[in-house]
């Protein structure tokens, strides 16, 4: 009965939110005004002049494909060299060396490609940095890509220009993904969810043997 409680609930809770996420959603990718505009226009600014992204640019749809290929494999490549590197970057207190090269190219494709898959224990095998920067780093820039892409499409089908890749990657992250998480790993750790930068934690059991508890920033990364 309880199981069942918990489906309808969660149902509810989606039926009730889709329709003003929607809108919202819609609203950020048309460009109009949000409840967020006066906190996030002046940032979005300052990420536009550093990666010197032109917002009156529109692209074709080649310039589209060029600009999602080109700058997913650069993330790719970045979030490679940030695994292979770990032991001599911080947030290491286990102080694990990098694993075999194909693990981390492995990996780095699955994390880009936003199918996260991992065939070892993540918090024996990567420090924190890793997961954080690397890992978290392409959790956000591959489901913001494929969101961006599907507005694309979309824009395509109704005749409008397919607008500028990279306005809308940062707009993606910046107003909608990055609030979501947030809120979402606020409730998480008010439940009890590690979120720390802590190392293993070892313990006595009641049988006075030694139980090691694999600790991280749990709460952010399950966002």
């Amino acid at each position: 009965m309880q199981s069942i409680l918990q489906i309808v609930i969660i149902l509810g809770i989606v039926v009730l939110t889709t329709p003003i996420l929607g809108k919202y959603i819609a609203s950020v990718f048309l460009e109009q005004s949000t409840i967020l505009d006066s906190l996030l226009n002046p940032i979005e600014k300052i990420i536009y002049v550093i990666c010197g992204v032109n917002k009156k640019q529109q692209m074709t749809v080649g310039q589209y494909i060029k600009s999602v290929l080109v700058s997913n494999l650069i993330m790719g490549i970045s979030a490679y060299i940030l695994i292979s590197f770990q032991q001599l970057l911080p947030w290491n207190p286990n102080n694990l060396n990098a694993p075999r090269w194909d693990t981390i190219l492995h990996t780095a494709i699955s994390f880009l490609t936003n199918t996260n898959q991992q065939h070892y224990t993540p918090e024996t095998t990567l420090s924190h940095f890793s997961q954080t920067a690397a890992l978290g780093f392409l959790m956000f820039t591959s489901a913001a890509t494929g969101l961006t892409v599907g507005i694309a499409f979309i824009r395509g089908l109704t005749g409008r220009s397919l607008g500028n890749f990279y306005i809308d990657l940062i707009r993606a992250i910046t107003r909608i993904l990055l609030p979501i998480s947030i809120i979402g790993a606020i409730a998480l750790v008010a439940l009890g969810v590690p979120e720390t930068l802590e190392g293993t934690l070892v313990v006595k059991t009641l049988e006075g043997r030694s139980q090691y508890i694999p600790r991280g920033p749990v709460a952010s990364f399950e966002m």
